[in-house]
């Protein structure tokens, strides 16, 4: 208030940020006076809604680079060169393996950005996120010896936290951008997550456009359909099929909104001078099916896999019962990390132009449900009582949760719990349009993976790892 800055909420709580850094980025933006795009210049501060039509590049990028992006070539079917960014987030660091692997093979390399003072503190972030099992950081440490290059550097940040000069190197040298990171917060509204997730967004759009134009590979959230009067298919213009989108204080209302902008500002993007895109739009992203430890604890299902062990306490069924009673049929619709990198990967590397998009969705109508999880966490050796009527087993479950010591307590479903506060719709089927996913997957020599007995076991062994249980 004081300079008239508004700064992002990512550069406030980085994990490589200090009070330094957040006087740097004040001072910065005062030289520049204010230039860069921000919640306040880009819509309507007093709306209840955001419009499509707010999203215009020449709102976020310089309008000479808008002009000349027409005329520079359309990019080649090779790739030596993948910058990646959230390469210390739980999908993204899979997706940096399986490029890292690519390019052992192709000769060439992966540059990753990462938060940090200095290169060293950005590279121990990255391996830090992957330091849960010795066999996974061999095999990344020996890929990385070659063809690994790490960049300190920030997307709320102008020109992604980079000096001029390293930029310029990206923009002649970067074949593809695979872009994963955004600061996933399921509490904050849209203006306070727009600086990272929007700017930094619109940053590396500047950079696909900038010298050359390069290959542009998006990771949105099936979230978006909560916008929409209906399902979003794989074939449709967002800006069409959501063509505004209402703020409120639901569940990731915000988060999912910026998830949204990105996708508007890639259709801009690709209509301006066809940029190549491809964004795929994954749902629950489950633990990796074999390396230990390797699970998103901060997202929902691990909160309530954890919550429901900690607890003790599970209803008869998660599910909104018919007149016949019993156990409903439903099924859960989640994917193993491991499997999303490597498919992800294996048709974007395949994309070499126009603008596609993919719901990465299954098919599987196997009726393994939330409450077949726990049956499972019960043989596992879990202790799980489970509660006749769902609104007593929600009162004991709340009830318990306030009980549990402090850590635990941050780690539960507490703070996230209005989803759960109603039984679930018993679906047996995916009602997502995913046929290009599917048929992509297939063609690359993937088998969408049911969720199975041993990944629900790897949550129990995960969390005990990072000593929650």
């Amino acid at each position: 208030e004081i300079f008239g800055v508004e700064v992002p909420v990512g550069v406030i709580i980085s994990p490589a940020g200090n009070v330094q850094q957040l006087a740097e980025y004040i001072e910065a933006e005062r030289n520049i006076g204010g230039k860069r795009a921000s919640f306040a210049k880009v819509h309507d501060a007093e709306s209840d809604e955001v419009p499509a039509g707010d999203l215009k590049l020449e709102k976020f990028i310089d309008g000479d680079i808008l002009a000349k992006a027409p005329g520079l070539p359309l990019p080649g079917v090779g790739v030596k060169t993948v910058l990646m960014t959230g390469s210390t987030g739980f999908l993204g660091r899979f997706q940096a393996l399986a490029w890292l692997e690519r390019m052992a093979e192709a000769g060439g390399k992966v540059i990753c950005i990462a938060r940090g003072a200095d290169e060293a503190q950005a590279r121990q972030r990255i391996e830090a996120a992957l330091d849960t099992d010795p066999e996974l950081m061999k095999h990344f440490r020996e890929l990385a010896a070659d063809h690994l290059e790490v960049l300190p550097g920030d997307l709320g940040m102008p020109n992604l936290g980079l000096d001029e000069a390293t930029f310029d190197r990206l923009a002649e040298t970067v074949d593809l951008i695979v872009h994963p990171a955004a600061h996933v917060n399921h509490v904050l509204p849209y203006n306070q997550l727009f600086g990272a997730n929007v700017v930094g967004t619109a940053e590396l759009i500047r950079l696909a456009l900038t010298t050359k134009l390069k290959r542009f590979h998006y990771i949105s959230t099936l979230g978006v359909n909560s916008f929409a009067d209906g399902l979003v298919d794989e074939d449709s213009d967002i800006r069409e099929a959501i063509p505004a989108c209402e703020l409120d204080e639901s569940y990731a209302n915000g988060y999912g909104i910026s998830k949204w902008a990105g996708e508007v500002l890639l259709r801009e993007a690709h209509d301006l001078c066809r940029l190549p895109v491809s964004v795929f739009r994954p749902g629950m992203i489950l633990a990796h099916s074999r390396y230990i430890g390797q699970l998103n604890v901060p997202d929902m299902f691990s909160r309530l896999l954890f919550s429901l062990i900690a607890t003790g306490v599970a209803p008869a069924t998660f599910y909104a019962q018919d007149a016949a009673n019993g156990r409903p049929r439903a099924r859960y619709d989640g994917l193993a990390v491991d499997f999303l990198a490597d498919s992800i990967t294996a048709i974007g590397a395949q994309d070499t132009g126009g603008f596609r998009t993919y719901n990465l969705s299954g098919s599987h109508e196997d009726g393994v449900s939330l409450d077949t999880f726990v049956d499972w966490l019960i043989e596992a050796g879990c202790k799980i009582d489970r509660i006749d009527t769902y609104d007593e087993w929600l009162s004991h479950f709340e009830t318990a949760m306030h009980a549990l010591p402090e850590e635990q307590k941050q780690e539960s479903m507490l703070a996230i719990l209005g989803p759960y506060r109603r039984p679930q719709a018993a679906v047996t089927r995916s009602l997502m349009p995913a046929e290009r996913f599917q048929t992509a997957t297939q063609a690359a020599g993937f088998d969408i993976p049911p969720v199975s007995q041993g990944l629900i076991n790897q949550y129990v062994t995960g969390l005990r790892h990072h000593g929650l249980l």
